[in-house]
């Protein structure tokens, strides 16, 4: 009973992160507890620890600013535990290009629980280091703001 729990489980996350991949953040929204604390490990600009769906959804779309059209794409999972308690690891690749032209290569890890289906936590770990440099570039690279007339 129970592997047949975590195929399911396993199906569930495969396909929130096909639609994460096409830019469907509401995906993992969808998928929050009211009580969801949401972590981003480092020190960046995307660094993050929040608490709820709209502080989860805000980040998603700080993410979609600073790193436009970089997609997610799941590698691996793997799931284990009963309904009130599923933990759910996650491997990722991170692709896109920056606003300079250069791609952007990375690998990610996710490592939820779910409890009864809702996500309760979700950490995220992105080599910073590379991270880091793709942000700085992609400041450097943005186009100044056009101002109104008069200004």
């Amino acid at each position: 009973m129970r592997s047949m729990y975590h195929a399911i489980v396993r199906s569930i996350v495969r396909k929130t992160w096909r639609r994460m991949n096409a830019g469907d953040y509401e995906a993992a929204v969808s998928m929050a507890a009211p009580d969801l604390r949401f972590r981003f490990a480092g020190d960046t600009a995307l660094g993050a620890d929040v608490r709820g769906p709209e502080e989860f959804r805000a980040w998603f779309a700080r993410f979609a600013e600073q790193l436009p059209g970089v997609r997610l794409r799941l590698v691996d999972v793997v799931a284990g535990g009963w309904p009130w308690n599923t933990k759910v690891a996650v491997r990722l690749e991170v692709t896109g290009t920056l606003a300079d032209g250069t791609p952007y290569n990375n690998i990610a890890m996710q490592w939820a629980t779910l409890r009864w289906g809702r996500m309760v936590d979700d950490l995220v770990v992105e080599d910073t280091l590379n991270l880091d440099k793709a942000l700085r570039r992609q400041q450097e690279h943005r186009l100044p703001a056009v101002g109104l007339a008069g200004d």
